[in-house]
């Protein structure tokens, strides 16, 4: 028992190290899209267990791809935080999906929450710098804005968001 759990303390700590690392260096290298994702839900578990919130992945086994991972990570991270920010309060009971599909030489991307959603006439200003209705509590609507440029300028795709106000957001990303 002490070893299984001191071997699976290990790669907890190497893949903590390795989303670390891919944040910082911005290097292209080939991952298996579930494990990486895996590992950045795992970096986050410590902000994610303080919720009631489950998040599911929808993506085949051994996608692989040769791709930014730093960005991917940032990606989903924001995407994440913002969610577990501005879509529930504070005793709600959530589910975030996150579904990948490969079409062609693209990765398709669709981040759903069932939160509060965003109002219509917030919508259309998601992805514009310093945007946010949360600036009394520490927000600086940057979150979305970073999304924006490292789907479309780092990983040369694009992306979508839509809402309903009480059914939740989904942005659609592909890269």
């Amino acid at each position: 028992i002490l070893l299984t759990n001191l071997t699976r303390a290990a790669q907890l700590i190497q893949g903590f190290k390795q989303v670390s690392v891919d944040q910082t260096a911005g290097v292209k290298r080939i991952i298996d899209i579930k494990e990486y994702i895996d590992k950045i839900l795992m970096s986050l578990h410590p902000k994610i267990k303080l919720t009631k919130h489950v998040i599911n992945i929808n993506c085949e086994d051994k996608l692989i791809v040769n791709t930014f991972p730093g960005a991917l990570s940032q990606i989903l991270t924001n995407l994440i935080i913002n969610s577990l920010s501005h879509a529930y309060d504070e005793d709600d009971r959530g589910t975030i999906t996150i579904s990948i599909v490969k079409k062609s030489n693209f990765l398709e991307f669709e981040y759903k929450d069932d939160g509060k959603g965003i109002d219509k006439d917030h919508i259309s200003h998601v992805f514009d710098p310093f945007f946010t209705t949360k600036r009394a509590s520490g927000g600086t609507g940057l979150g979305l804005n970073i999304v924006y440029n490292l789907v479309t300028q780092r990983l040369n795709g694009q992306i979508s968001c839509s809402s309903t106000p009480g059914k939740g957001t989904v942005f659609n990303f592909t890269i």
